[in-house]
């Protein structure tokens, strides 16, 4: 084989291995997208509110745990408050968004059964008048398939916003197949 179709296959490997997506980009991309509806948005007034339904499948991928390793016994959220302006908030309001945000959360799981969060931890992420946690619901042994996620508003003046969750959404993440219980 002579030294310039040699040249050409190189070439034509590295270029088709760098177009093609990994599976974890893939999966991130697929999150991500609010067109996909695990990623959710909604703007009222100067406040913007982004929720993520975080799968063990995503989890793993970002914290390198073996996904297969037990079966999902939590459902994790993202949650982000971006305000667009205005002054810091006074004392008695930061330590409310510091301390008592698990208060403003509901789970409505196939549109009967309400769940408060086991865990509401407020992450920081350096960005002025942006809040955001992670917060955990416990699934317990019924199986989900629909869910929304509420947010009862005391400190944004937005309101209760929800976020609907369908199953076959879910079930359209890549790495989920049969149910969102795996």
């Amino acid at each position: 084989m002579n030294m310039s179709k040699l040249v050409i296959i190189i070439v034509v490997m590295i270029l088709s291995a760098c177009s093609s997506k990994s599976y974890e980009r893939r999966l991130k991309s697929y999150v991500d997208d609010p067109g996909n509806k695990i990623t959710q948005e909604i703007t009222i007034g100067n406040v913007n509110v982004v929720t993520r339904f975080l799968p063990k499948s995503y989890r793993s991928l970002m914290n390198k745990e073996d996904s297969a390793a037990n079966k999902e016994s939590f459902y994790y959220f993202d949650v982000k408050f971006n305000k667009k302006d205005g002054d810091k908030p006074a004392k008695e309001k930061m330590l409310y968004l510091n301390f008592d945000m698990q208060n403003d959360f509901v789970l409505l799981v196939n549109n009967r059964d309400s769940i408060a969060p086991v865990i509401c931890q407020k992450i920081e992420n350096g960005i002025t008048h942006s809040y955001e946690y992670m917060v955990v619901f416990e699934k317990g042994d019924n199986e989900w398939k629909d869910f929304t996620l509420y947010y009862h508003d005391k400190i944004f003046s937005i309101g209760t916003v929800a976020f609907v969750y369908n199953e076959k959404d879910i079930l359209k993440i890549p790495g989920i197949k049969s149910n969102n219980s795996k």
